[in-house]
């Protein structure tokens, strides 16, 4: 008969710690500072690129994505640190 313990384990046998709570509420307040920096400057980022469907594409595709990636590797730079 085999007992089962209520200890966390993972498949390689190492047992797992429950570390401390993340406050999610300042990756949320990150998201929606990025929000409002492409609110605030998608024109800019328009009138800088000097082409048509080119600038509509960096606006609205390449800037947002470039916001969401620095605003998510800030959010992991702040887990890091936060001991998370």
């Amino acid at each position: 008969m085999i007992v089962m313990s209520d200890e966390a384990t993972t498949l390689m046998g190492r047992e797992e710690r429950e570390g401390s709570a993340y406050p999610l509420w300042i990756e949320r307040l990150l998201l929606l500072g990025g929000v409002v920096v492409f609110a605030l400057f998608r024109s800019d980022v328009l009138a800088s690129v000097d082409h048509t469907i080119g600038g509509v594409v960096v606006t609205y595709i390449v800037f947002p994505m470039a916001l969401l990636a620095g605003i998510e590797l800030l959010g992991r730079m702040l887990q890091r640190s936060m001991g998370s």
